[in-house]
């Protein structure tokens, strides 16, 4: 992986090559390996191209970006791994004769245009990626994101440039660019812990969305600056298209249950194949769950002595290293295992701003980070697990979905809010033995507890999901502005849409929002802040498409879910190691608010903090400070929102 910067500008704006150079430079996490640059025109445009490697296949300097193809007629800065490019470079020398220069995916990518429509070019590929792509004979920009969004790409239009890069704090360094806040970003990352695409923390910033393109002809290009996703939408100077869609039409033939799990088994073993190939040392993160656990194990199918690697905690509650190593030790991996203190997770959280370069907080970025740090010191890659929650049914939200809403929905709406006064007056401990037994289900009671704090606003499918994926409440008054409830479009259509069950709505609307922009967005910036490439077998697109067509009683059986999943491990690691309640990949947050970081929570949450930028409601602020403080209500979620906001802003807003 690597670190992408693309500036086109008019003869309006002064940005030297040195200082193109300097910020460029910035992406040097991304790419410790080597830094390019080049220039040119197109169009009476001019063109600055970075680029920040990191070595993967092809360690050779031929292999450095950006990269020029066979006729020169196509420039490429990329980021990403292809990793079926030599069965790629077999098709196109069957056909062209091609005289290879290097072993690098890159050249096989950039040459893919020389003899294919954009758009047939990237439907070949398999793999993760970002790029922006010149084609200096037709004069046209092309910038592109990967299907399941594993690579980040930003965008900005300004009214003497316009700019693409692998991180947005590239774009506020960038000369004459003004920082705005965007209200309704802070509004969305107050409720989700992270901010979705399209929009970034500012106005005129966007994430380009995963599976979308764009494309923009030079010819009579004129800049303008865009504060608005809906504006760039309408830009006649572009064009933004999805080259990919998930299919939510189940209109294949079921296979039996059999017949399902063994082209799960194959097409994993083959994406998790293909993703050995490296030149550098390779390795995988094992939490000892199943998703892990099972990549490890087609790893350790396909070669020998995988190295893996995870992270211990003192507090038992949250510590899942004892599984990881068993797990390990049954499938004879050359383990690593790092027990962590409070005071590393302390040392830490100071990094953060710098990592994600907007608000983010999800309190799992704290061991991610560690455990890339201490993989990094062994190897330049690892294959991960994320995706096969959202694929096969992980989260115990799909589960409580299963059994809840069954029984909630079947009651008329009267009945239905006398149940629910009755229930949110019920003790917690008797709450939650009610719900428990009701569902015969052992319940997380963090989830329980947000059910019951929200069970009156649930009146549809689409409310209860969001009660169980949103931390802060529209009406929970903290913020100092008043906006429209708006939720994305495409969400609320899936919710509308009868072919799937409510479970299967759920994962698939976590697939195209929580996955890129909380799992993904972390894993990517945690582990390239160390210079090291993370890999998702899961997220191969024969497996994205094939999981959409398993129906939802092969996932989801008698309150246990992700079965397809845990029969296939069963084949490399007995039950007893596996079957046990999902842990969540966390730190105490919440207890070290209340004690360790309890003064420099008063500090970062201080009066003058929050005046300065003035977008939070003070009393609310110290409301759920003293609740917490007091353990009358457990806030650790909405104070770290908070936390996180306020320390990213006294590092990035007022630089």
């Amino acid at each position: 992986m690597c670190g992408i910067l693309a500036l086109i500008h008019n003869n309006n704006y002064n940005l030297s090559q040195k200082n193109f150079i300097k910020i460029n430079n910035l992406l040097s996490n991304r790419g410790p390996d080597h830094q390019g640059c080049i220039n040119f025109k197109i169009s009476n445009q001019n063109i600055k191209i970075g680029h920040t490697r990191l070595s993967i296949l092809d360690l050779s300097i031929l292999a450095n970006q950006p990269m020029k193809s066979l006729s020169g007629r196509f420039i490429i800065s990329f980021n990403g791994e292809i990793y079926n490019h030599y069965d790629l470079r077999k098709q196109l020398d069957l056909k062209h004769q091609i005289n290879w220069k290097t072993s690098s995916d890159t050249e096989t990518l950039v040459n893919l245009f020389e003899f294919y429509e954009f758009e047939d070019a990237i439907n070949l590929i398999q793999g993760m990626f970002s790029f922006v792509l010149f084609d200096k004979k037709d004069n046209k920009i092309f910038a592109v994101r990967d299907l399941a969004g594993e690579k980040p790409l930003y965008f900005s239009f300004s009214n003497n440039f316009f700019t693409f890069t692998s991180d947005l704090k590239t774009i506020i360094r960038l000369p004459n660019f003004i920082k705005e806040i965007n209200e309704y970003a802070l509004k969305k990352f107050l409720e989700l812990n992270y901010v979705p695409s399209p929009v970034t923390i500012f106005k005129n910033i966007f994430k380009l969305p995963a599976a979308n393109y764009i494309k923009i002809n030079l010819n009579d290009f004129k800049h303008i600056k865009i504060n608005n996703y809906t504006d760039v939408l309408s830009n006649k100077n572009m064009e933004i298209k999805k080259w990919w869609n998930i299919d939510l039409n189940k209109n294949k033939k079921i296979e039996s249950k059999d017949d399902v799990k063994s082209k799960i088994h194959y097409l994993l073993n083959k994406s998790v194949k293909q993703q050995l190939i490296s030149d550098v040392p390779l390795g995988a993160f094992l939490s000892g769950g199943i998703d892990s656990s099972l990549i490890v194990s087609l790893m350790q199918k396909n070669q020998n002595n995988t190295k893996t690697f995870t992270i211990g905690y003192e507090d038992k509650e949250y510590d899942e290293s004892k599984y990881a190593n068993i797990v390990a030790k049954h499938l004879s991996t050359d383990h690593s295992c790092y027990n962590f203190s409070k005071n590393e997770i302390i040392e830490y959280i100071k990094y953060l701003p710098q990592v994600f370069s907007e608000p983010f907080s999800d309190s799992s970025q704290l061991p991610t980070l560690l455990v890339s740090k201490i993989a990094k010191e062994k190897v330049k890659v690892v294959l991960t697990g994320d995706g096969g929650d959202e694929l096969f049914g992980g989260y115990n939200r799909y589960v409580y979905a299963n059994k809840f809403w069954p029984i909630f929905n079947f009651l008329n709406p009267k009945l239905r809010n006398n149940i629910v006064y009755a229930l949110i007056n019920l003790t917690p401990p008797l709450f939650y033995k009610t719900i428990s037994n009701l569902l015969k289900l052992n319940i997380n009671k963090f989830s329980l507890n947000k059910i019951k704090s929200k069970i009156k606003l649930i009146d549809n499918e689409f409310s209860y999901y969001k009660i169980l994926t949103q931390e802060w409440n529209f009406n929970d008054n903290i913020i100092n502005y008043d906006m429209e409830d708006d939720d994305f479009y495409e969400i609320k259509s899936i919710f509308r849409n009868n072919n799937y069950s409510f479970e299967s709505k759920m994962m698939i609307s976590d697939f195209l929002t929580y996955l890129p922009d909380d799992i993904l967005c972390k894993v990517d910036r945690s582990s390239m802040f160390f210079g090291l490439e993370s890999r998702a077998p899961f997220l191969n697109k024969d497996i994205i498409e094939f999981s959409r067509n398993i129906p939802t009683n092969f996932n989801f059986l008698n309150g246990q879910n992700k079965l397809i999943l845990k029969d296939i491990l069963y084949q490399y690691v007995p039950k007893k190691i596996i079957d046990r309640p999902k842990m969540g990949f966390g730190v105490p947050i919440g207890r070290l608010i209340k004690n360790e970081l309890k003064d420099w929570t008063n500090d970062i949450l201080s009066t003058s903090i929050c005046n300065s930028h003035g977008f939070f409601n003070f009393e609310t602020v110290k409301k759920i400070k003293n609740q917490h403080f007091n353990n009358l209500v457990n806030n650790q979620h909405k104070l770290w929102s908070l936390i996180q906001f306020n320390q990213w802003y006294q590092e990035y807003y007022k630089q």
